[in-house]
């Protein structure tokens, strides 16, 4: 008997289709005038049910969680390379010479 093939999943392109369509909507809606339209409230409302659900998929989901944790620890590392603080503040300086 032959195997069942799995398709392979493509979490990157998914996650990518989504941002791209939800900033395409938000564009359309803003020229449109649809979000001045709104009420303060409503747009609050919005913007929770959006990172409620960002959040719930990322811990719902571990492709996307792996995705996410992936791209952050490239990000660290790329900045790492630059010479950058890695998260923490630069030295301030106490004393200012002239």
């Amino acid at each position: 008997m032959k195997k069942r093939q799995v398709p392979a999943e493509k979490t990157a392109l998914a996650v990518v289709m989504a941002i791209g369509l939800a900033a395409a909507l938000a564009v359309a809606g803003t020229i449109d005038g649809v979000f001045a339209k709104l009420p303060g409230d409503e747009i609050a409302g919005l913007a929770a049910f959006a990172g409620g659900f960002a959040l719930l998929t990322y811990f719902a989901d571990s492709q996307v969680r792996a995705l996410v944790n992936g791209v952050i620890a490239a990000l660290r590392d790329r900045f790492a390379r630059r010479g950058g603080t890695r998260g923490r503040p630069g030295r301030i300086p106490t004393r200012f010479t002239s």
